[in-house]
């Protein structure tokens, strides 16, 4: 019995427009369902920053049907999770059930996704937990050095460029429940959705239970995504973001990373990374000003949103103040030494297992498989890159990384915020 995922996964696309896949997994009786539609961030209308979060947030607030109270009493009765959550470009639908709840779930699903009401007294009390999440986040180190280092590489009108806390919060303030079903009715729809359910479920059942609760939906059609390359900066800058009685501070060194999901060198980009300092214990950032100086706690390195646009690369670290100036210099030696050297051959490797064994690990639950598939749909890759992705990685070789590595970093032009008490 082959256990290929492209001959064990059903795909269909619904007449309205849906992208269904559906994976028979009768390991456990359990079922996930992760999905996307395109009414994410990016969709923003100026001076409303805010409102696809806001949007996302309200689906399970109440229907036409039944309150928010009610839903929820009858999720937690039977131990089963909805939720929607919107992310740069899409908003997220993920689900989790027992398998004899799974008609109860997906019938929950659909009738948030097309029968909410976003009541006022709702949104009110949402937008008053997320002025004051904002304002919370204004104490941390971390945070405020990633906002400023967006405001500094990226334009204003760049949808990676990060409002200030003010900003934000006065942007939040103006949003109404008119407007977020203004926003609802103009991107929320069948044709640019993507679900995935796998579990311990029958196809045909799924695929009837999709059409009869969603078959017949519209909504809105599919928008349009297209995000400019912010260019590479020419000169290296810095910046302090000044705050009180914070013990240590926290660096963050970054530029536009120029890399999106769809670039051919997107995985020897990503190992790049990961040799380079995705894990503060065995990185070589991680290796030299963690272990050997004693710097830090903590170091690492990330494309941050590198998918349908390409956001920012950042190194980030935790320094007493008086290491600023010394930690700073010898991350950006290490990371010149890397593009200049390349990665080492035991280095690749190890890289190699390392992200062949995640993955795996990662196929191994129901959630994991949804999400993978979800995602591969997404970037139009196929189910089939779930069967190749392993030999994929087996077969990248040191002068794609050593490439990779000189394209997407640039120590030499880096923006450094350091936030704290200096």
């Amino acid at each position: 019995m082959t256990t290929s995922f492209v001959t064990r996964v059903a795909r269909t696309v619904l007449p309205n427009g849906i992208t269904l896949l559906v994976l028979e997994n009768h390991a456990n009786p359990t079922v996930s369902v992760t999905g996307y539609l395109k009414a994410g961030e990016y969709f923003n209308p100026e001076g409303q920053e805010g409102l696809a979060e806001l949007t996302a947030s309200m689906l399970n607030k109440g229907t036409r049907k039944r309150s928010k109270l009610q839903i929820a009493e009858s999720l937690d009765f039977s131990g089963a999770h909805v939720g929607f959550s919107a992310n740069t470009f899409t908003v997220g639908i993920d689900a989790q059930a027992l398998s004899r709840d799974f008609r109860f779930i997906f019938s929950t699903l659909a009738e948030e996704l097309r029968e909410s009401v976003f009541p006022e007294d709702e949104l009110d009390k949402l937008k008053q937990r997320t002025i004051a999440a904002i304002q919370r986040s204004q104490e941390n180190t971390r945070g405020r050095a990633v906002e400023r280092l967006s405001q500094i590489i990226f334009p204003k009108s760049s949808l990676y460029h990060e409002l200030s806390a003010d900003e934000s919060i006065s942007q939040i303030e103006v949003i109404t429940a008119s407007g977020i079903r203004k926003f609802y009715k103009q991107y929320y729809g069948a044709a640019s959705m993507i679900l995935t359910v796998v579990g311990d479920v029958k196809t045909v059942e799924v695929e009837k239970l999709v059409q009869k609760t969603l078959g017949d939906w519209r909504g809105a059609p599919a928008p349009e995504i297209n995000v400019e390359e912010t260019p590479l900066q020419t000169e290296p800058q810095r910046d302090v973001v000044r705050m009180k009685d914070k013990a240590n501070v926290d660096v963050v060194i970054g530029h536009a990373s120029r890399l999106r999901r769809a670039n051919p060198d997107y995985l020897p980009a990503v190992i790049a990374n990961r040799a380079l300092g995705q894990s503060t214990i065995s990185s070589r950032l991680g290796l030299k000003v963690r272990d050997e100086m004693g710097l830090t706690y903590g170091i690492n390195s990330y494309f941050a949103d590198s998918g349908l646009g390409d956001g920012p690369y950042i190194i980030g670290l935790t320094l007493a103040p008086e290491d600023i100036d010394i930690g700073i210099k010898t991350t950006l030696e290490i990371v010149e030494d890397f593009v200049a050297s390349g990665i080492r051959e035991d280095e690749l490797s190890d890289e190699q297992a390392s992200i062949g064994g995640t993955f795996k690990v990662g196929l191994a639950s129901n959630s994991g498989m949804a999400h993978q598939l979800a995602s591969a749909e997404f970037y139009g890759l196929g189910v089939n890159y779930l069967d190749e992705f392993p030999e994929l990685i087996r077969a990248i070789t040191k002068p794609e990384v050593d490439a990779a590595s000189r394209k997407y970093l640039h120590p030499e032009v880096t923006t450094t915020v350091i936030a704290g008490t200096v």
